[in-house]
């Protein structure tokens, strides 16, 4: 049922209730006047009108509840009330009737229910009905009641034209300004009730907006009362909104007593004031919170309080230490880069003038092995310093698709002919397919294959078995592991086994897993060891489906 069908149904109902209300009031009037008044006079009439007028009201809260069109309903009420005004006013002297007045009622609530158009209609019905009584009643067709009530000759002429035209214009002026003051309600009712419903709308969205804000909101008065939190700064703070709308701010951020004076100050200069703070919660835990103030004013300007809008920056403010550490260690890097560069030539000179001093003189005994020592020494050297620069300043990084299994063939293709092998290694491969593509940089990832080699024969000294398998890992990318029977590790050397200089064997520089821990980390990809003390070592090196980007490449390279 449409909205304004229930509201008509809704004041039919009350134009019922207020009709047996109004018609029992003034039959109990009538009735007593009569009897003290004029006793002599017959009440059965005004029993019969009474009757009748309980009925049609019976009879129409019967129909309200079968029919559903209500305003075929409010006309027929509206011409039964008239028919009973009429009544009403015949038994109490026609046109002399005080009564008369009734009509209006029934104009007024033909105005409210219908309308300017129901309004005057119901006016045109009544003077209608009022004119046929009084007419009918002069011509002798109805019997006059009671007879001592009219007056005779030409004053009562008069008086009965004077009557109907008053009637007539007060019927309809009561009309037009009943439909008037009703159709000016109305519209302004829809009118509030569409600001209401756009107010309810606009409140909900702004509710909806502060309280799906990640960010925390608090509003204070101008003492630092907080007046109102979001949903945002109760999980930031820690803390029910509740509770905060309980608090100082100052005793909330476990500030000092200057707090909000400062921050008055601050914006006695500028609109906003930003700044920072570090903040424990209840529950344990700190936080880095950033805090944009601002002055709250109402709408005419004046100062009401303070807001604050504040955010967690615990991980960004441990993100920008991250990167301003990274930062110094690449400077350090590129310096130690440059002081190693520049050592190689005293180095090479060194080592290159003991050689040709010792084949020149061919000395014997003592400083013959002191010559020899130089030259190993400086060989070491400078392959310490080769592998630092290669860890500290690689090269451009170029992926591109390969093939892994045919890079791992050739490298243990040099490995057959390299010192690190021995008779007691034994090499097995388990390739589950020919080939297995994957873009990577190829100089480098010979250069993984190659190191994690060396390390795998390096951990047998006593001989066993080097497993080497290639294959496509669960989540479909390209895995390469190299798993040994050897001396195994502790946990405390997986945790420092790709550092710079923490090299487990002794001829060894202790950057070569270093760098291939770079290499994976410029490819995107990563390394997971698993090793038991005497019980062997697996390192299987996870690779990307997709080339790394140049933005992965350069914050890889930052990394070390």
């Amino acid at each position: 049922m449409a909205p304004q069908q229930r509201e008509l149904r809704r004041q039919l109902q009350w134009l019922m209730t207020f009709r047996v209300v109004i018609i029992t009031t003034l039959l109990v009037c009538s009735f007593v006047i009569e009897l003290l008044y004029r006793p002599q006079l017959s009440l059965k009439p005004f029993y019969l009108l009474a009757v009748v007028t309980y009925l049609m009201t019976i009879a129409y809260a019967t129909l309200s509840k079968s029919l559903t069109a209500a305003r075929p309903q409010v006309y027929a009420q509206l011409v039964g009330d008239l028919g009973i005004v009429s009544g009403f006013v015949y038994l109490t002297g026609g046109s002399d009737s005080p009564f008369s007045f009734l009509y209006l009622l029934s104009i007024i609530v033909g105005s409210i229910l219908l309308v300017r158009r129901g309004g005057f209609l119901v006016a045109a019905c009544s003077w209608l009905m009022y004119a046929c009584m009084v007419l009918l009643i002069e011509r002798g067709v109805l019997p006059r009641y009671p007879e001592e009530a009219f007056e005779q000759g030409e004053a009562g002429t008069v008086r009965l034209i004077y009557t109907l035209v008053a009637h007539l214009v007060s019927f309809f002026a009561v009309a037009y300004l009943g439909s008037y003051l009703t159709e000016t309600l109305r519209r302004t009712g829809r009118e509030l009730e569409m600001r209401r419903d756009d107010l309810a709308q606009l409140r909900d969205f702004n509710d909806n907006i502060i309280e799906s804000m990640n960010s925390g909101l608090l509003t204070t008065d101008w003492a630092g009362q907080i007046t109102f939190a979001n949903r945002g700064a109760s999980e930031i703070i820690g803390r029910p909104a509740p509770d905060l709308a309980r608090r100082n701010i100052v005793e909330v951020l476990g500030q000092e007593a200057d707090f909000l004076s400062r921050i008055r100050s601050a914006l006695e200069r500028e609109s906003r004031f930003r700044f920072e703070l570090d903040y424990q919660r209840e529950r344990g835990g700190d936080m880095f919170l950033g805090f944009t103030t601002s002055v709250l004013k109402e709408r005419g300007g004046s100062p009401l309080g303070l807001i604050f809008i504040f955010q967690d920056l615990t991980e960004i403010h441990a993100l920008e230490e991250e990167v301003a550490f990274k930062k110094r260690m690449a400077a350090l890097g590129e310096m130690a880069a440059g002081v190693a560069h520049e050592l190689r030539n005293p180095l090479a000179s060194i080592s290159g003038s003991v050689q040709v001093l010792k084949r020149e003189l061919q000395p014997q005994g003592e400083p013959g092995q002191l010559m020899d020592i130089v030259i190993k020494e400086s060989k070491r050297l400078d392959q310490i310093i080769r592998d630092f620069l290669t860890f500290a300043k690689p090269g451009r990084f170029n992926p591109e698709p390969a093939d892994l299994v045919a890079l791992l063939k050739e490298t243990l293709s040099l490995l057959e002919h390299s010192d690190e092998r021995r008779d007691h290694h034994r090499v097995v491969t388990e390739f589950t397919a020919d080939s297995l593509e994957a873009p990577v940089d190829v100089n480098r990832m010979k250069q993984v294959f190659w190191n994690l080699v060396k390390n795998a024969l390096k951990a047998m000294p006593q001989g066993g078995t080097l497993t080497i398998r290639c294959h496509r890992g669960i989540d479909g990318q390209p895995v390469v592991a190299f798993a040994d029977t050897g001396v195994g590790m502790s946990e405390e050397e997986i945790a420092s086994n790709f550092q710079p200089f923490h090299g487990s064997f002794a001829n060894g520089t202790g950057l070569g897993l270093a760098i291939v821990y770079r290499i994976i980390e410029e490819h995107g990809g990563r390394i997971r060891i698993k090793s038991r003390p005497g019980a062997g070592t697996e390192v299987a090196v996870h690779l990307p489906r997709r080339a790394a980007s140049g933005a992965t490449e350069e914050r890889a390279w930052i990394a070390s």
